[in-house]
C-alpha cells in the first residue's frame, strides 16, 4: 500500500518528467516548423500542412499528460459513495478471434470538508480493496491510485 509521502514523491518526479518532456517536444516542434517554413514551400502548397506542427504538439500534450496540471494537485476527502461492478472487455486474442474478459470496476464519489466532490472510476486493484464508505482518501494528479490516509 502506498503512503502519502511516497505518493507525493512519485508525483513530484512525474511532474518534473512531464514538464521536461513537454518542453523538449515543444522545442522539437518549433524546430520542425522553422525548418519547414524556411527551407520548403510546403505551407504555400496547401494550408492543410499547418496541421503537421499542430498534430505534433497535440501528440506531445497527450503523451506527456501535461493537461493534468489543469486539475487540483491534491484532493483529500471522504468516500460518500462506493460501487463495485463487473465489466466486460473484448480483447483481440489472435488475428481473428476475440476473447471476453470480466473485470471489476470501482466507482466512487469523494467529498472534501468544503463540500466539493470528485467522482472517480478505476479498475479494481489491491490498492482499492480496503476502501469503504467513510474512508479518507487523497487523490494526487499524477498518481493513478487513491491513497488511503491513516487515521489516528
Amino acid at each position: 500500500m502506498l503512503t502519502i509521502k511516497e505518493a507525493r514523491k512519485i508525483q513530484k518526479s512525474r511532474e518534473v518528467k512531464a514538464i521536461g518532456l513537454f518542453l523538449a517536444s515543444l522545442v522539437v516542434t518549433l524546430l520542425i516548423t522553422f525548418v519547414l517554413m524556411e527551407y520548403t514551400t510546403i505551407f504555400e502548397i496547401n494550408s492543410v500542412f499547418y496541421l503537421i506542427p499542430v498534430s505534433i504538439l497535440a501528440l506531445a500534450v497527450k503523451k506527456t499528460e501535461i493537461y493534468r496540471f489543469a486539475t487540483t494537485k491534491e484532493f483529500v476527502g471522504k468516500v460518500v459513495y462506493l460501487n463495485v461492478y463487473v465489466t466486460r472487455d473484448q480483447r483481440i486474442k489472435g488475428r481473428i478471434t476475440y476473447t471476453t474478459v470480466d473485470s471489476l470496476e470501482v466507482e466512487m464519489i469523494i467529498e472534501n470538508d468544503e463540500g466539493k466532490s470528485k467522482s472517480l472510476q478505476i479498475p479494481s486493484s489491491p490498492a482499492t480493496y480496503n476502501i469503504a464508505e467513510g474512508t479518507r482518501l487523497a487523490l494526487l494528479r499524477f498518481v493513478d491510485t487513491p491513497i488511503i490516509l491513516e487515521q489516528k
